[in-house]
């Protein structure tokens, strides 16, 4: 998948769980969403993990700061 294609998914997921109007760049921190609380950060790994088909550890996990960094993993994990 190119980068575009990893972005267009994630920010699908994201908008299900954090709302539609819910505007995602790769820039877009938690704190830039008042929806993205713990529990919606577990749903957000977890549906991530299971659509597009990554693993990720908890190493990987703590170092997420942005949706960018997601797209970062998941571009490293195809290789």
């Amino acid at each position: 998948m190119t980068r575009q294609e990893i972005f267009s998914k994630i920010t699908t997921i994201a908008k299900k769980i954090f709302g539609e109007k819910t505007i995602i760049t790769e820039e877009t921190a938690s704190t830039d969403i008042e929806q993205w609380d713990s529990m919606n950060h577990v749903i957000l790994i977890s549906t991530i993990e299971k659509e597009l088909n990554v693993s990720f550890d908890i190493m990987e996990v703590i170092g997420i700061t942005k949706m960018g960094d997601f797209i970062d993993l998941i571009e490293k994990k195809q290789h």
